[in-house]
């Protein structure tokens, strides 16, 4: 599906059940510590490293001097901050979750944001329906990536163009893949299943095509980190399914790497914020948002991360105008209908593919 025809979006954890949210409330809740909040205090999440750090620069910092204010921000894990919110939605600890996909569409599903909306945040005007309409005007998008191919120019004699080259077998034992539950997993699911006539709703083709493409399998990674490793040390020649940053870190430090997104259509990631009902800041919240939205913030920010920016006015320079695409070469999937499915494409996963 191209974007302008979307219901919705990086990946994630497999689907959290009612039953293991209240079995693990209690360590939950204890276990996020979050500190006492001052008066003009909001709490919210942030992902660590460079990401944190370029956050703060660009949004944070602005936000706090502007308003006399503090963000709280609290690292850990999208899955975390999810099951927080739901095991004490009446009095959340979190004001306000940024949560990558799946988790964001979970959020949505769960009922977890108040609505957000024009009156309360201005500079939701300037951004794109896709980021906005998909989470049914709960969430908003900050940023997006891409998932494309990372291939060793010196390693692989064609290069790969589109998500199909990847069953050449000319690969044989020089491709990694996302295990299940990695970032970029549902993605080369769905990628699969549509290079086989199939879609969100018809996975069976998916595992089909990938069950024919383990041959050409080195093995799975299981983050980012992993999957650069094996590519810097020519342990695999092609990283199917990873998004722009890490391979160009690698580019940037003169390896033999070259990235693209497959003529077919990259797979989008993005980043989205969600005001939790309840919330004890949530014009606090509000107000944030519609600062880091505006065309200002999204410049600075995405320009230093190499991201795609949410609001239509912000313009890319330098290496972001080069990286980012735009937005006629993405494609995007329908996570409503994957993530009913999550755990029993987990379970076949683990059978079919990684046994």
């Amino acid at each position: 599906m191209t974007l302008p025809n979307l219901p919705h979006l990086s990946s994630g954890t497999a689907a959290l059940s009612r039953r293991s949210v209240l079995a693990g409330g209690a360590a939950i809740t204890l276990g996020l510590a979050l500190p006492a909040r001052a008066a003009g205090t909001m709490t919210s999440t942030v992902f660590g490293g460079v990401w944190e750090k370029n956050y703060r620069a660009a949004i944070v910092d602005s936000f706090e001097k502007k308003l006399g204010v503090k963000v709280a921000l609290k690292l850990g894990t999208a899955s975390e901050w999810l099951t927080s919110a739901m095991v004490n939605r009446g009095k959340p600890e979190i004001d306000m979750l940024l949560l990558p996909y799946p988790d964001s569409i979970k959020a949505v599903r769960a009922g977890i944001g108040q609505k957000l909306s024009v009156d309360r945040i201005p500079n939701i005007k300037d951004v794109h329906p896709m980021w906005f309409d998909q989470f049914r005007q709960e969430a908003v998008g900050l940023d997006y990536v891409a998932y494309g191919i990372a291939y060793r120019t010196d390693l692989v004699k064609k290069a790969p163009e589109s998500w199909s080259d990847l069953w050449d077998p000319a690969l044989k034992s020089k491709v990694t893949l996302p295990d299940i539950g990695v970032w970029g997993s549902w993605e080369m699911l769905v990628a699969a299943a549509r290079t086989r006539g199939g879609s969100e709703s018809n996975l069976d083709p998916g595992f089909k095509a990938l069950r024919d493409l383990k041959p050409n399998v080195r093995r799975f990674f299981t983050g980012s980190t992993d999957a650069m490793q094996m590519l810097d040390t020519g342990e695999v020649s092609v990283v199917a399914m990873t998004t722009n940053i890490p391979a160009y870190a690698l580019i940037d430090s003169g390896k033999p790497v070259k990235f693209v997104f497959p003529k077919d259509g990259a797979m989008v990631g993005m980043v989205s914020y969600h005001v939790t009902k309840n919330a004890a800041n949530a014009d606090l919240c509000m107000q944030f948002i519609n600062h880091a939205l505006s065309k200002e913030a999204q410049e600075a920010f995405c320009n230093a991360v190499i991201a795609g920016p949410t609001n239509r006015n912000a313009k890319l320079s330098g290496r972001a105008a080069e990286r980012v695409p735009s937005l006629d070469q993405l494609k995007l999937f329908d996570w409503q209908k994957v993530i009913p499915q999550m755990s029993e494409l987990t379970d076949r996963w683990n059978q079919e593919i990684a046994g």
